[in-house]
């Protein structure tokens, strides 16, 4: 497993900036976490910024009262750029849809390329980030919302993540209260394979119209069986709970939790990946 963070992005670029042409006069992202090295690449580079289909359609990012670009890139020359290219299937599609636009003078480009033929699809690259035998690329900027082939081999925490912290259990009434409306934080947007929550199971109803409603699909839902928090709490914590269900499930391959606390606990109780929500951080990467 590979993982990389939105800092290690940010560095990366910084380090490869002086592969870009001088002469680049705007900049191209490739919707949606491509815009992330674009507006980068542009805040360094001091260049406009726009996406693709804003370009082709003749708009531009307006400077703002304290943008004045430097002189010295040409008008027609124009770097379109992506976070990452693996198979090249999306640069592809960018290639062609911009082919008909010849008065331009295209520069291709990604910030991590996985693999020969991922640089193949570009003009230049930052960093080539394969590694023999290894499949899987996790990015911080969509490891939430993507990878449906991996998701569902993954574990989700729920409150924190998915929701906000509920109330403190030892306030039934406000705990009680809250659970129906707990307020969304990240809902991701594909298969999940198990979601493993504290929550006692008498609060199963309630969780699963919440997920429902705002449209979580899994596979199953593992919740605390007790009669009281008092009794779960005194069995074992939370840490401990989920480390249990993560190394059970030999079909799962990545945990992600809300607390750096847990996490780390988790990861070090299982030997197996954790990607920490509240600190960006994957516990067990490479």
């Amino acid at each position: 497993m590979i993982y990389t963070c939105y800092s290690d992005l940010s560095d990366c670029i910084r380090r490869n900036i002086w592969k870009i042409p001088a002469d680049i006069g705007l900049i191209v992202g490739v919707p949606r976490s491509g815009m992330l090295a674009a507006l980068m690449v542009a805040e360094l580079m001091n260049r406009r910024c726009v996406d693709i289909d804003s370009f082709i359609s003749g708009r531009t990012m307006q400077c703002g009262g304290r943008g004045i670009f430097i002189n010295g890139g040409k008008e027609n020359k124009v770097l379109v750029i992506d976070d990452t290219v693996n198979s090249g299937n999306s640069m592809r599609k960018v290639r062609k849809k911009l082919a008909s636009m010849t008065q331009y003078d295209f520069v291709f480009a990604c910030v991590y390329a996985e693999g020969q033929k991922a640089k193949d699809m570009v003009d230049l690259w930052f960093e080539d980030v394969w590694r023999k035998g290894e499949t899987k690329w996790f990015y911080e900027w969509n490891i939430l919302h993507h990878y449906e082939g991996n998701t569902r081999y993954f574990m989700f925490d729920i409150d924190g993540l998915l929701c906000k912290e509920p109330p403190d259990e030892r306030i039934p009434d406000a705990y009680r209260l809250y659970l129906p409306d707990a307020i969304p934080m990240v809902i991701p947007t594909t298969f999940i394979g198990a979601l493993v929550t504290y929550r006692l199971e008498k609060y199963r109803d309630i969780t699963e119209r919440w997920l429902e409603k705002y449209g979580v699909t899994y596979g199953q839902l593992f919740m605390y069986d007790a009669e009281s928090y008092e009794i779960r709490n005194s069995a074992e914590s939370p840490a401990c709970y989920k480390a249990r269900l993560f190394k059970k499930a030999t079909w799962a391959i990545l945990f992600l939790e809300s607390s750096a606390g847990q996490a780390e606990q988790i990861h070090r109780m299982t030997g197996k990946p954790v990607f920490c929500y509240e600190n960006g951080k994957m516990y067990g990467n490479g």
